[in-house]
């Protein structure tokens, strides 16, 4: 894939301080091919010296850019991912682990040139990754919608007993679970919660949705998998008590997420927006699971 670039944007994991002097060197080196920068706000306040390239509020981000430079963890390609679905930019990301696992965020500080190099030669490969879009209905009739790469996950709260969910997947019941929660995950948050809550891992290019439950009352309540074209609705049980100790969350990508009451109605589909994942030729995905989990090392 050949990209046609003439801005940048950059974005870094809040707090990064020792992300500042690659911001003014990826910067340079991009005013050197032609390629204006432009600075998410609170990166730009990373930098100790004058950044060249412009500074851009970050839900603008994407609106004018070609390609997204992401520095930080996989919390911080997320939220990014997030804000690029929710405004609807349709702008290729590359992803450089500043984190500890950096399972999504592939490109070694080392790399980052070479890796800028493939994307504008053209022999970077690009990965189209599904995301999840939700739609939560409150009981007074206020929606709010978000979009999330990884999952959504129902949960209760830190004192609360088990909740009580019923799912259903296109109008059609799947079943009631009692449980600590419920993981609804993409192929590519299959290897985060859901894989620690005992969900399968599914490969990227598989059209799917996960299902997990987490810690269920029943054990026959096992993980599912379900087309990506299905639609769910998850329902807080009206029988959940109101005590405040009987507190359910409902949480997009660990990044956001707010309290749900009995009666409150989570749907989830898949998005119409794909997040579009630069990496090096030399990256695969089994490479990476072995690298960063271990899988299937004895």
């Amino acid at each position: 894939m050949t990209l046609s670039v003439r801005r940048v944007g950059l974005v870094a994991k809040p707090g990064l301080t020792e992300a500042a002097d690659l911001l003014g060197e990826v910067g340079r080196w991009l005013v050197a091919r032609g390629i204006e920068p432009c600075y998410e706000v609170a990166t730009a306040a990373l930098a100790n010296d004058p950044l060249p390239g412009r500074v851009c509020e970050p839900e603008h981000l994407g609106r004018d850019e070609q390609l997204i430079i992401v520095l930080g963890g996989d919390g911080t390609l997320l939220g990014t991912a997030g804000r690029l679905g929710t405004g609807g930019y349709d702008v290729p990301v590359v992803a450089v682990n500043f984190g500890s696992l950096g399972f999504l965020t592939e490109v070694r500080v080392t790399e980052v040139f070479e890796a800028l190099e493939q994307v504008f030669s053209g022999t970077a490969h690009e990965e189209r990754r599904m995301m999840l879009e939700s739609v939560v209905r409150r009981q007074d009739g206020t929606t709010v919608r978000h979009i999330s790469l990884n999952d959504v996950v129902i949960t209760k709260g830190a004192l609360s007993r088990m909740i009580d969910l019923v799912a259903s997947v296109d109008g059609q019941l799947i079943a009631r679970f009692k449980a600590d929660g419920l993981i609804v995950a993409s192929p590519t948050g299959s290897t985060a919660y859901n894989l620690s809550a005992g969900g399968p891992i599914v490969h990227p290019g598989v059209d799917a949705l996960v299902l997990t439950p987490i810690a269920p009352h029943t054990l026959t309540n096992r993980p599912v998998v379900l087309p990506a074209s299905a639609a769910l609705e998850i329902v807080v049980s009206g029988e959940v008590a109101r005590s405040s100790r009987e507190e359910t969350y409902v949480t997009f990508d660990g990044q956001i997420g707010d309290m749900l009451a009995p009666g409150d109605t989570v749907s989830i589909h898949r998005a119409p927006y794909q997040l579009r994942l630069l990496k090096p030729s030399s990256h695969g995905y089994f490479q990476v699971l072995r690298q960063k989990l271990r899988w299937a090392e004895r």
